[in-house]
């Protein structure tokens, strides 16, 4: 049957309530889990990986619509449908409910049929979404196949990544912008697919030629991942990490304040990574030299020289490393994402 491998999580404080629903559930096809709403709920989901849960709340308000945020806060959650199972809900309770990450509504009384649909409708959204998913994770391979072709350059996107992650967390930048700065410091390079290996992997200097061809993967890139619905916000990083502030770089030439934050955040790790590592052209530069390096570009217009400094606090104090050492698990790291 078509529901044989879909799992419903019930959230309902009334065992007999849960069971009535469950045994519908079952007989058309779908597994069932049930959780009483508190504080296991979110665990239980993060450990049952279901496919939709059904919250049943009979006094709505803000308070009751907390089960739903906590579930929606948490990754592995974020796109599983919340069918919210209660009362007739006022205008002001449907906004909340929305906004804590409820995906629809079915008022009692409700019919088992009307149930099964509403269930149906939104499992089809989500296979959708995990084709779509299917489609991220081969995007991360292919940027770990990318740097594999160079054993100069293994490693460096995460690393990037991590760096980014730290210096936004320096910064005190939120949550989301935090996953943006690992996703895009993942993918900041996957456009370097379209460049051929006589140059990706030439040994000496480029000509003229071959440096317009490297200077075009920051848009290959960007267009292998606009369809990525979860990498929307990394779109400007993986575009503009080659961007100058004065004006010098590319792909778009942008100037000041018209390159997003994060992305001068990636700018900074980016090039940090590059100059203090190992390349088929050069030995890896000393923390010295490649601040030096930095400062005098930053003098130039290039770089923010703020973050330079924030960011050499940082490799100098040890921060870095401790900032490394609670990040090891991150949880979209490049490992992670290249299992298929």
């Amino acid at each position: 049957m078509e529901n044989q491998e879909k799992k419903i999580l019930i959230v309902d404080d009334n065992r007999e309530n849960a069971e009535v629903i469950g045994q519908l559930l079952q007989e058309n096809g779908f597994a069932t889990v049930f959780v009483p709403s508190g504080s296991s709920t979110v665990e239980t989901a993060l450990n049952e990986s279901p496919d939709l849960i059904l919250l049943e709340i009979d006094r709505p308000g803000k308070q009751s619509f907390e089960v739903a945020r906590q579930l929606k806060l948490e990754r592995e959650m974020r796109f599983i449908p919340i069918i919210l199972l209660t009362v007739r809900l006022e205008l002001d309770s449907k906004v909340q409910g929305l906004e804590a990450g409820v995906d629809d509504y079915i008022t009692k009384p409700y019919s088992g049929v009307e149930l099964l649909a509403r269930i149906r409708s939104l499992l089809r959204v989500k296979s959708l979404n995990d084709h779509l998913d299917d489609a991220e994770r081969v995007v991360f391979s292919l940027a770990r196949i990318i740097e594999a072709k160079d054993p100069f350059t293994l490693g460096h996107a995460d690393r990037v990544s991590r760096y980014a992650v730290v210096l936004g967390k320096l910064l005190d930048r939120k949550e989301a912008d935090l996953e943006t700065l690992e996703k895009g410091g993942a993918l900041h390079d996957i456009g370097k697919m379209a460049v051929p290996d006589s140059i990706l992997l030439k040994p000496g200097p480029l000509t003229s030629e071959e440096f317009e061809v490297m200077k075009g993967h920051p848009v290959v890139g960007y267009n292998i991942c606009e369809r990525l619905r979860s990498a929307k916000d990394a779109l400007p990083l993986i575009r503009h990490h080659h961007e100058k502030l004065n004006g010098d770089g590319y792909p778009d030439h942008l100037k000041k304040d018209d390159i997003p934050p994060l992305v001068r955040i990636v700018n900074i790790v980016d090039i940090y990574d590059a100059l203090t590592s190992a390349r088929s052209y050069k030995d890896a530069w000393s923390i010295d030299k490649a601040f030096g390096v930095m400062y005098e570009e930053a003098k130039r217009g290039w770089w923010d020289g703020d973050l330079i400094r924030i960011w050499e606090k940082a490799v100098r104090s040890g921060e870095l490393a401790t900032f490394l050492s609670q990040i090891k698990n991150l949880k979209i790291s490049m490992a992670k994402k290249s299992r298929l």
